[in-house]
């Protein structure tokens, strides 16, 4: 499986002490400007939440209506493999709301790995449940009301599950479309030698029921798609669109289009996105679509000696490489270790990249936008993703040791 699991944090503290970083040095350089630290939130522009020494896993996080801010994490329970989805509000300047923890097997391992909002402003986050190592795993999706506690008109007390054909099954992705209704998308395997991963797509009603007018009783495995899709987008035709990139050949991106009602298509319509999802640091390589249907793949390259860095390319909907997307080789603040898991658009086309260890900031056209940060970069804690606001400032959310960490800077 194309999986990147997150660093354990004593992996996180050594990496932090490695790097000479932490919250408070998260860059800060005289006055404001883009890629400054915003002194109106948290403590001198960052928030450190600690719950009791208990393992992290943050995702992700959406702005609400109010201006709250809604991060999604996975949270152990103090015992080992053992955690739950989380919800941990945070109001817009930073302060601890509440935390909300949602569990589909008591005692088990239910793992988050993706999050999104609907119009009413209730919260979907999906993953991947089991009652414990040795037992398989469904899909998994919880939804919480927009002020923080779970929908009970959704599935059984906010929580519903699927059970997936084959091995292994793994979610990576959820939208939710103008009407309403949440597509999941993941994998699951054969269990046979040589048989790729097959695409997983699982299309649910507004109250958590399957719609049975969708693949097979709600449900497509098509082993001939993409396997595990990086993102997944809607099209204003009703399609929907399944992406991943090929780490060998960079310049010859995955993309395969179903139709509106599961049927695995020959070839890729192009078309406006009205639904989309971005990467989950679960992953390796951030994908995010554009309105347009283009969508940006980030992924590690070499960098000398023991170095890495971060390149991006920009593919159409039929996976065709972008020429006047410049790719370069980008570094977090010049870090070593420079591993990309989180990418966002902002509304002037601009590209933000968080991972391992800072933030990179690109401009519509791939090169490097010098005016952020120290030259286009910065070191911070790992960051697994990142919530561009209305007002276009850019939280990244992230860990910093056993802590989930967040950090709000300036766009301009």
């Amino acid at each position: 499986m194309n999986k990147c699991k997150l660093f354990p944090i004593a992996g996180l503290l050594a990496i932090g002490l490695m790097f000479g970083v932490n919250l408070a040095q998260a860059q800060s350089i005289g006055g404001q400007h883009a890629g400054t630290l915003d002194p109106t939130f948290g403590t001198g522009g960052t928030v450190a939440t600690n719950f009791g020494g208990v393992s992290v896993s943050p995702l992700n996080a959406i702005e609400q209506s109010n201006g709250n801010i809604a991060v999604v994490t996975a949270l152990g329970n103090g015992v080992p493999n053992e955690e739950d989805f989380a919800l941990v509000r945070y109001t817009s300047n930073g302060t601890l709301i509440g935390t909300t923890r949602a569990s589909f097997f008591d005692n088990g391992i239910n793992s988050p790995v993706a999050v999104a909002v609907q119009s009413n402003g209730n919260i979907v986050v999906a993953g991947t449940a089991s009652g414990g190592i040795d037992q398989p795993d469904v899909f998994a999706i919880a939804r919480f009301t927009p002020g923080g506690q779970l929908d009970t008109t959704f599935g059984d007390g906010g929580l519903v599950t699927t059970d997936i054909s084959g091995v292994f099954p793994a979610v990576s992705a959820v939208i939710v479309q103008p009407n309403g209704q949440i597509v999941v998308g993941g994998a699951s395997a054969s269990g046979l030698r040589h048989m790729p991963e097959s695409t997983v797509l699982v299309r649910y009603n507004l109250n958590g029921s399957l719609d049975t007018t969708f693949g097979a009783g709600g449900i497509v495995q098509e082993a001939t798609a993409v396997g595990e899709p990086l993102a997944l987008a809607q099209l204003s035709n009703g399609d929907y669109l399944a992406v991943t990139g090929n780490q060998l050949s960079p310049e010859a991106g995955v993309v395969v289009e179903f139709s509106s009602t599961g049927v695995l298509q020959s070839t890729v319509t192009p078309a406006t996105v009205v639904a989309a999802s971005p990467s989950t640091p679960e992953l390796v390589n951030p994908v995010i679509f554009q309105p347009n249907g283009d969508w940006i793949w980030a992924e590690t390259v070499g960098n000398g000696f023991q170095r890495q860095a971060v390149e991006a390319f920009r593919f159409s909907e039929t996976g065709v490489a972008d020429p006047s997307f410049t790719s370069i080789k980008i570094t977090f603040g010049g870090q070593r270790v420079n591993e990309p898991q989180a990418i966002a658009l902002q509304s002037n086309g601009q590209i933000v990249v968080g991972g391992m260890s800072g933030l990179a900031r690109l401009n519509s056209d791939g090169q490097l936008d010098t005016t952020f940060g120290s030259g286009g970069s910065l070191a911070t804690f790992h960051v697994t993703g990142l919530l561009i606001q209305t007002d276009g400032k850019i939280v990244a959310i992230g860990s910093s040791g056993a802590d989930l960490a967040l950090a709000r800077y300036f766009a301009n």
